[in-house]
C-alpha cells in the first residue's frame, strides 16, 4: 500500500505540480472518443453481403431486416437467402474496416459497421495510478447525435451489441487506461464491441 502510495505522488509530481482532477481526465477521455470516431456496432458482413436461409432465419439475418425496416439497408431474393445492399441514407452511417476471416485459411475481409452516435463522458468516478506512468480511469458515458434509427425498438430488439450502448449510457461503468505524454494526458479509448 505504501508503495502505490509513493508511486501515485511520483506521477502527480511528475505530471506538473498541479493536482489532476475529475476534469483533467474528462478532457482526456473526450478527447481519446474524438479522435476515434463515432460509435458503431459491427454487422459481422461487408457489403453486399449475401445470406443464405440459415442465416437469413437465424443469425445476422434479424439485425439487417430491422436496418432494412429503418431505410439503411435494401434487399433483393436470392436463392432460399438475401442480398443486402446499403442504401444512399444507409451509406452516412454505414463504415468499413479490414479484418481477417479464419477457417481453412486465413483470409482478408472487410467488416462493415453502422455507426449511431457520438460518446462523451458523463461522469468519472475514479482514477488509479499505475505503474508504467498513466492511470486506470473509470467513468461512466453518455451519448450524443444518437442516429434516429438506433433507437427504434424493432432495430434495438434485434441488435443486442447496439442495445448494451443505448440502454448502457449514463448507467454502465467502463474503464480505460489514460497515459501521461509530454502535452499532458491521453486517453487509450476503446468504443466498439
Amino acid at each position: 500500500m505504501r508503495k502505490l502510495a509513493v508511486l501515485a505522488v511520483l506521477i502527480l509530481a511528475a505530471c506538473g505540480d498541479k493536482q489532476l482532477t475529475e476534469a483533467d481526465f474528462k478532457t482526456a477521455l473526450d478527447q481519446g472518443f474524438e479522435k476515434a470516431g463515432p460509435v458503431c456496432v459491427p454487422l459481422d458482413k461487408g457489403f453486399p453481403a449475401t445470406l443464405n436461409q440459415m442465416e437469413q432465419e437465424y443469425g445476422i439475418g434479424r439485425a439487417l431486416s430491422a436496418l432494412e425496416g429503418a431505410g439503411l439497408l435494401t434487399s433483393t431474393p436470392n436463392g432460399k437467402g438475401k442480398r443486402y445492399e446499403v442504401t444512399e441514407a444507409g451509406r452516412n452511417f454505414y463504415a468499413e474496416r479490414e479484418g481477417q476471416s479464419i477457417g481453412l485459411t486465413v483470409q482478408k475481409v472487410k467488416h462493415g459497421f453502422m455507426c449511431f452516435a457520438d460518446m462523451r463522458v458523463d461522469k468519472v468516478s475514479r482514477w488509479d495510478a499505475q505503474a508504467d506512468q498513466g492511470f486506470a480511469v473509470s467513468y461512466t458515458y453518455r451519448l450524443e447525435n444518437v442516429a434516429p434509427w438506433a433507437t427504434a425498438p424493432s432495430v434495438i430488439q434485434a441488435m443486442p451489441k447496439l442495445a448494451i450502448w443505448v440502454n448502457g449510457a449514463q448507467k454502465t461503468e467502463r474503464k480505460t487506461f489514460v497515459k501521461k505524454t509530454t502535452d499532458g494526458l491521453e486517453a487509450v479509448a476503446e468504443k466498439s464491441l
